[in-house]
C-alpha cells in the first residue's frame, strides 16, 4: 500500500518532483507577469511621487498670459499651450506648465477642455515650488489607486514564481510528504479564478471606455443643436507599432453660434484607431478644407460637437471587452467549481487519508473518488454567504448600467422630447433589474434562516450497501413547518449539435429519506436507506457525470425556505467480501 493522489482515472506518485524545463516555463511565464507589472508600478509610481509633491507648494496668485489649443501633428496633434505670471510674494516668475504630469491631449476638444479653466487673462491660483517651478494644477491624489492595477500583475507573477521553485514539505525523517487528492488541482483552479477575474475586471474596464460611453455620449447627442461648420483641417493621422500600422481620421473644424468661434476635431463618439486605410480616405475626401459641413453641437459645453452622432464602422471594437468579460468570468466560474470541489474534496481526504493500490479498479471508474471512514459531517454545496453576495455583485453590476439609460429616458420625458423607443426598449432590463433586487432580497432573508446539520455515516457510500444520516437544525428550528429531506442521483451530458455545445441533465434517481408536517419534529431526527443495487455511481468525465446528492427542504412560513444541497460520493458494488 502507498500513498497516492488520484487525477485523470489513474495513479499517479505525488512524490514526482516537477521537471526543470517545467520550472523554467513556469518561471519565463511568470517572469513575464512581475516585469510588466514592475514596469508599470514604476510608471506610475514616479508620476504619482511627482503629483504629490505639489500639496507641499505655496499657493499663489496668476495672471494668465496666453491660452491657445495648438496643431503640432503627430500623433497626438493637438496640445493645450499655458503661459501665466505669479502677481504676489515678491518676485514675479513665469510658467507654461499646467501641472507636472506629462499631458497628452489628442484631440482638439480634450485640449480645449484643459484650456477652460484658464482664459486668457485670467486671474487664477497657481502652485510654486521652492526651486522655482510654478504649475496651474496640484497633482491628482487618485494616482495612488491606480498604482494598484499593476500590482495585481506583480502579485500573480511573483507569487507563481515562488510557487514554481518552493520545495516540497518535508516529513519528521527528511522524506518528501505526499500531495494528498485534489491539492494540485485545487490550485489550478484558485489560479483560474483569480486569472478569470482580473481578465472580466479589465473587460468591465474596457467596456466602459469603449462601449458603454460612447453609447452614452451618442444618446446625449439626439439632443444637441445642428450647426453649419466650416472644416480647416482634414487628414488621416497613422499610428505605428509593433503590431502594425493603425489609422484615424483627424479632422477640425469650427462654428460661431453667436458667443465666439468654437471648435472641436470629433469626428465620432466611437473613436480611435483601426487598420485599414481607405474607410478614413474616404472620410476625409468627403471633409476638404473650406468645405460646409453639418456638424452637432452641445448647447451647454463649449467647443463640445461631433460630425457624425450615430454608430460607425469602428463601433464593432465594443466585442473586444465584452468578449473579454464573457471568457474571464467563465474561466473565473468554472475556476471557483473546481477549487470549491478539490478543496471540499481534500479536506476530506485530509479527515480519512488515501492508501489504494497503484491497480485498484475504482481509479479508473472514479476520478475524485475520495474515502472517508467514519461519521462525517456534510458540506453544503454553496454557502448562504456566498450567494448572496455574488446576487449582490450582479444586481448592482447589472442595474448600475442600466441606470445610466434609464437617466437618459427620464431626461427626456422631463425635457418634453419623450424618447419612447428607448423608453420601450429599458423595460425587459428593468424588469431583469427588478428581479435581482428581488432575489438579493430573498437571499439576505435566507441569512436568517436555521442552519441544517447532516452527518452520515460515510462520504462514499456504496451501491447496495446501508447509507444512514443524521441530521438537525442550529437555530431557531420552531419556525419550520415541514421538513423533507431526499437523495438524488442526477446525470449530465454535453454534447455538440452543429456548432452549439448544449448540456443536458436528468434526474435519474429520487428516495425521499425523511418527510414531516409538525414543527416538534422537525428539529432533529435520523433516518437510514440502502442504496440501490443496479444504480450508476459517481463518475465524472469530460462530457458526461453521475453525482449523487441530499437535499433538504424545509418549509418556513411568510419567509424564504430552507434549501441545501450536499453532494456524496456513491461507489460501485465491490467483490471483496462486502469490504471496501
Amino acid at each position: 500500500m502507498a500513498n497516492w493522489k488520484i487525477r485523470l482515472g489513474r495513479g499517479v506518485r505525488s512524490d514526482a518532483p516537477l521537471g526543470v524545463v517545467g520550472r523554467l516555463v513556469g518561471t519565463l511565464f511568470f517572469g513575464f507577469f512581475l516585469a510588466i507589472g514592475g514596469f508599470f508600478v514604476f510608471l506610475i509610481g514616479r508620476e504619482a511621487i511627482l503629483a504629490l509633491e505639489t500639496y507641499r507648494w505655496d499657493e499663489r496668485r496668476c495672471e494668465v498670459l496666453r491660452s491657445e489649443v495648438v496643431r503640432e501633428g503627430g500623433e497626438e496633434p493637438y496640445r493645450a499651450v499655458v503661459a501665466f505670471r505669479t502677481l504676489d510674494g515678491g518676485e514675479t516668475r513665469q510658467g507654461d506648465s499646467i501641472s507636472r504630469r506629462v499631458a497628452r491631449d489628442g484631440s482638439h476638444g480634450d485640449a480645449a477642455e484643459r484650456l477652460a479653466p484658464y482664459p486668457l487673462g485670467a486671474t487664477v491660483a497657481c502652485h510654486a515650488s521652492a526651486e522655482g517651478e510654478l504649475v496651474l494644477e496640484r497633482g491628482p491624489w487618485w494616482m495612488l489607486a491606480v498604482i494598484l492595477f499593476p500590482m495585481i500583475f506583480v502579485a500573480i507573477g511573483g507569487i507563481g514564481i515562488v510557487a514554481m521553485w518552493r520545495r516540497a514539505p518535508k516529513d519528521a525523517f527528511g522524506n518528501p510528504e505526499p500531495e494528498v487528492l485534489g491539492d494540485q488541482a485545487g490550485r489550478a483552479g484558485r489560479a483560474a479564478l483569480w486569472f478569470g477575474l482580473l481578465f472580466a475586471g479589465i473587460g468591465v474596464v474596457m467596456f466602459w471606455f469603449m462601449g458603454a460611453r460612447p453609447i452614452l455620449d451618442m444618446l446625449a447627442a439626439r439632443g444637441w443643436d445642428r450647426e453649419k461648420c466650416v472644416v480647416e483641417h482634414s487628414s488621416i493621422v497613422a499610428h505605428d507599432s509593433d503590431d502594425g500600422t493603425t489609422y484615424r481620421v483627424d479632422i477640425l473644424y469650427r462654428w460661431d453660434r453667436g458667443r465666439g468661434i468654437e471648435r472641436s476635431s470629433r469626428y465620432s463618439f466611437f473613436g480611435g484607431s483601426s487598420s485599414g486605410r481607405s474607410g478614413k480616405s474616404e472620410i476625409v475626401r468627403a471633409h476638404p478644407v473650406g468645405a460646409e459641413v453639418s456638424c452637432w453641437v452641445d448647447p451647454e459645453r463649449a467647443n463640445t460637437a461631433v460630425l457624425e452622432r450615430g454608430l460607425t464602422s469602428h463601433a464593432w471594437v465594443i466585442v473586444v471587452p465584452i468578449a473579454l468579460l464573457a471568457i474571464g468570468a467563465a474561466v473565473a466560474v468554472v475556476g471557483r467549481r473546481r477549487a470549491t470541489r478539490r478543496a471540499r474534496l481534500r479536506e476530506q481526504v485530509l479527515r480519512g487519508g488515501t492508501t489504494l493500490d497503484a491497480d485498484d479498479p475504482l481509479l479508473e471508474v472514479l476520478p475524485h473518488f475520495e474515502p472517508t471512514p467514519g461519521p462525517v459531517t456534510l458540506r453544503a454545496q454553496s454557502s448562504r454567504w456566498g450567494r448572496f453576495a455574488a446576487l449582490v455583485f450582479m444586481m448592482l453590476f447589472w442595474n448600475g448600467i442600466v441606470a445610466v439609460f434609464v437617466n437618459e429616458a427620464w431626461k427626456s420625458h422631463a425635457s418634453g422630447d419623450a424618447d419612447w423607443f428607448l423608453t420601450f426598449f429599458l423595460v425587459p432590463f428593468l424588469l431583469v433589474g427588478i428581479g435581482f433586487v428581488a432575489g438579493v432580497v430573498h437571499a439576505f432573508l435566507a441569512l436568517r434562516n436555521p442552519r441544517p446539520v447532516l452527518v452520515a455515516n460515510t462520504m462514499a457510500p456504496e451501491l447496495g450497501k446501508r447509507l444512514e444520516l443524521q441530521w438537525r437544525f442550529d437555530g431557531n428550528a420552531n419556525r419550520i413547518h415541514h421538513i423533507r429531506v431526499a437523495l438524488k442521483g442526477v446525470e449530465q451530458a454535453t454534447y455538440q449539435v452543429g456548432t452549439n455545445t448544449r448540456t443536458d441533465q436528468n434526474d435519474f434517481f429520487e428516495e425521499v429519506l425523511v418527510e414531516r408536517d409538525t414543527p416538534s419534529g422537525a428539529m432533529d431526527g435520523a433516518a437510514a436507506f440502502r442504496l440501490p443495487d443496479h444504480a450508476m455511481h459517481s463518475f465524472e468525465s469530460a462530457h458526461n457525470e453521475i453525482r449523487w446528492e441530499l437535499e433538504i427542504h424545509g418549509a418556513v412560513a411568510r419567509w424564504p425556505d430552507v434549501k441545501e444541497t450536499y453532494p456524496l460520493v456513491v461507489l460501485p458494488a465491490r467483490e471483496h467480501g462486502g469490504e471496501r
